[in-house]
C-alpha cells in the first residue's frame, strides 16, 4: 500500500533529494514539484519490494531500513548486496524498459519511497545535465 508522505517525509525528502547524483543537478523548484509526487511503501521484514524479471518504471529510495539484493541464477537465489537507508535502486529501469535484475527483500522494517518514471521524466525534459548523470550512473552499474 502506497502512502503520501507526511511532513517529516518531506523535510526529510528536501534535504536529501540534492545529494542524489542525478537530482542534485534540478532546480529547487523541481526537487519540490517531485517530492509531492513521491509515495511512500511500509515494507515489514521479509516483504519483497521487486522481484528479479518484473518491469518496473519507479526509482526506489530507503528512507530508513535495510533491503537485500538477491539474484537467482540457475535455481539458486543468493544474496549479491544489501542497501541501507539514504540509497536508492531502480534507476536503469527509469531509463531503458528492462525487468529488474534482481529480486529485492527488506530485511528490517522499513520506510521507501517511491517515484514514478513519468514523474521524472517531468522534471529531466528541461534537464539535460541530470540525464547525462543518470546515464552515467547507469553504465556504472552495468559494469559491476
Amino acid at each position: 500500500m502506497e502512502l503520501e508522505l507526511d511532513i517529516s517525509d518531506i523535510k526529510w525528502a528536501k534535504e536529501f533529494f540534492k545529494h542524489i547524483d542525478f537530482l542534485s543537478q534540478l532546480p529547487e523548484k523541481d526537487i519540490t514539484a517531485l517530492i509531492y509526487k513521491t509515495r511512500k511503501i511500509p515494507a515489514k521484514n521479509g516483504k519483497r519490494i521487486l522481484f528479479q524479471g518484473e518491469f518496473s518504471n519507479r526509482l526506489f529510495i530507503i528512507k530508513t531500513g535495510k533491503v537485500g539484493i538477491f539474484v537467482s541464477k540457475e535455481g539458486q537465489k543468493n544474496k549479491v548486496a544489501e542497501l541501507n537507508e539514504n540509497h536508492y535502486f531502480g534507476e536503469i529501469s527509469l531509463v531503458h524498459p528492462v525487468p529488474a535484475s534482481a529480486t529485492v527483500v527488506a530485511e528490517t522494517d522499513s520506510e521507501i519511497l517511491v517515484i514514478e518514471k513519468e514523474s521524472l521524466d517531468e522534471v529531466f525534459r528541461n534537464n539535460t545535465a541530470a540525464i547525462g548523470i543518470i546515464h552515467k550512473k547507469i553504465e556504472e552499474r552495468r559494469k559491476q
